[in-house]
């Protein structure tokens, strides 16, 4: 392996977000436990000087509605700010950006506490390249999905994904929709959102039938790494499941026997399909943003 390509797969995972933050949100679950319940905070400034001269300013503010805070620290050329706060609502967001003159990053956070809901975003630079990391995830269900890009100084790009499902983390490869391939998010729903519906196998994904309904057809189940078996159920035309299958010519077919392409979508979701040549038999998790399947390989 080349100097180039090590120093680029090293800056990207570097970058990487950590296995263990997969199920956490970043947050510590949100204001409640994540050291944001100034409750018994007012509004104030604080400002110091360090040992080594370094100008530190605090803020606190109640808004009434919840709080914020925010944290500035320079000297010389270092620079950070801190920023972080949590409503009633249970909405919170943690951001923070630096540099040094040499390199400088910026991150954020944002979620909701009683939902679980979180996402992220990240992207840093120095002499030697850039990154940008992304994700998604729920606090409670264990799930996320995340991805990082780097290019390094010679203009050599490398990419990495994330997910998790049930508190499994996997890093796989990418298998490019041949449909919707360099699509915006959602473009593949004319660029609005999809929400899974609740009480919807699949969150809706799949087709509008509720969980265990009998008018669902079953195709089968599926025994998983956790060792709980998840049942398959035929996937209704024209639904988003439905458009994968069909960008990626695949032909559902019942769970059980070896060698076929399985698919974890939504809310613990899987269908089955036979390999063809875009994509080869074995497990696979899906981004239901582009619609793109990524393989399932278990991290070491």
């Amino acid at each position: 392996m080349n100097a180039p390509r090590v120093a680029a797969i090293a800056l990207l995972f570097f970058f990487v977000p950590l296995a263990s933050d997969a199920g956490r949100g970043g947050f510590s679950g949100g204001y409640r436990g994540g050291g944001f319940d100034m409750h018994n905070d007012g509004s104030a400034s604080h400002s110091s000087t360090g040992a080594y001269g370094t100008n530190r300013t605090t803020t606190v503010n109640n808004t009434g509605n919840g709080y914020n805070r925010t944290t500035t620290a320079t000297n010389g050329n270092y620079s950070r700010t801190s920023s972080g706060g949590a409503s009633n609502n249970g909405n919170y967001y943690h951001s923070s950006s630096g540099s040094n003159g040499y390199a400088s990053h910026s991150s954020s956070t944002s979620g909701n506490a009683y939902s679980g809901d979180y996402s992220h975003n990240g992207n840093g630079s120095n002499p030697y390249g850039s990154y940008n990391t992304s994700g998604s995830g729920n606090t409670y269900d264990r799930t996320y999905s995340g991805s990082a890009t780097a290019t390094n100084a010679f203009g050599q790009t490398y990419h990495a994904n994330t997910y998790a499902n049930n508190g499994y983390v996997y890093h796989g490869a990418t298998v490019t929709n041949p449909v919707y391939h360099g699509y915006p998010a959602w473009g593949w729903n004319g660029g609005y959102a999809w929400y899974g519906a609740p009480y919807y196998w699949g969150g809706g994904f799949w087709g509008a039938f509720a969980v265990g309904v009998t008018s669902a057809a079953v195709y089968g189940a599926v025994v998983a790494a956790n060792n709980q078996s998840y049942t398959s159920y035929q996937v209704t035309p024209e639904s988003p499941g439905a458009k994968l299958l069909e960008s990626y010519r695949l032909t559902q077919t019942p769970c059980g026997p070896p060698n076929l392409v399985i698919i974890y979508g939504p809310n613990n979701s899987v269908i089955c399909a036979q390999p063809n040549d875009l994509v080869a038999a074995g497990n696979y998790s899906v981004d239901s943003q582009t619609l793109v399947i990524v393989s399932e390989k278990p991290a070491t």
